[in-house]
Order: C-alpha cells, then structure tokens, then sequence
C-alpha cells in the first residue's frame, strides 16, 4: 500500500455503521412495514404519558407494544416500582392482542369462564391500556402501570395517544 492509499478493510464497518445511522429519503412515517407504529411515534406517545404522569405526581412506567404484543418502547418514570414495568407491559399487550381498552374490559363483568383472562396469562384487565389504531386496524397499543388508580393510568395512556393522533392518518 502506498502513503496516500486507504486500507478500505478498515473502513467497511464505519460506512455500514454511518449507512444505518444516515438520513433516510423516506419521510419518518412511512419507515417500517405496512401497518406498524414508526418508533418515532412510540416514543414520542410514551414519554408524553410518562409526562403527563410526573406532572401529576405519579410514579409509572410506560409500554408500546406491537400489534403482536412485542414491547417496542418501556419508560420507567423515576421512582416507579417494579410491579409498574409489567402491568405497564401486560395491559399494553392485551389491549393490542383484543383490540379493546382494558379500562373498558375492566368495567365489564368478567364473561363466564373467565374468557381470555383464562386462556392467556398475560392478559391484564386493568384500566391503563389502550390500543393504538391507524385506519380502524389495531398496529400497537400502549399501556400505563403503577399510578394510585388505574384511572389515571388510562388517562396518562390517552395523553399519549394524543400526542401522535394527527400523525397516524
């Protein structure tokens, strides 16, 4: 190799790190398959309810999940506890593994048999998930764990969903 020549083995992991870091032509929203949530957008609606939270003085912690129930966003609010991080989880995956809010399965009587309840472990019929729709089809969902009631986890949930609402049209 001669004084002015690049050793290009040595710089084959640069070019691929910066090509996965680099701008993309594509606008941010249609980044991802058909149907899913941007992660721009989840994060943005989780520390929206992780905001909207705090500013009411409660400790929580905040999950997106996708439309098959697999986490995407969890944000621990300082001081939540543990139990939050999987109540946040559980009821953020069984809103988007039934399409419903959970406040709403909540405030159901429990179907004879324990329905879903009884068929899948991690379905958690508490107030504090919501699913997350884009053109009538559930593509996430999210989930607030741990506030004094599970009304405001729900609440500290819709504050995120509407800080993304105009942007999933």
């Amino acid at each position: 190799m001669r004084g002015n020549d690049v050793d290009l083995r040595h710089l084959t992991p640069v070019l691929a790190a910066m090509a996965l870091v680099a701008p993309s032509a594509a606008p941010a929203a249609e980044i991802g398959p058909p149907g899913a949530l941007p992660a721009r957008l989840a994060i943005k609606a989780a520390e929206a309810a992780l905001n909207a939270c705090s500013a009411d003085g409660y400790r929580v912690s905040v999950s997106i999940v996708d439309r098959e129930g697999v986490t995407r966003v969890l944000l621990v609010g300082d001081g939540a506890g543990p139990i939050s991080v999987t109540s946040s989880r559980r009821k953020a995956y069984t809103a988007a593994a039934l399409g419903v809010s959970t406040g709403d399965m909540q405030r159901q009587p429990p179907p004879p048999g324990g329905g879903a309840v009884q068929l899948d472990p991690e379905i958690l019929p508490l107030a504090g998930g919501l699913p997350i729709r884009r053109d009538d089809a559930v593509i996430a969902a999210i989930g607030v764990g741990a506030a004094d009631r599970s009304d405001k986890d729900e609440a500290c949930a819709q504050a995120g969903l509407d800080a993304i609402k105009d942007q999933l049209n």
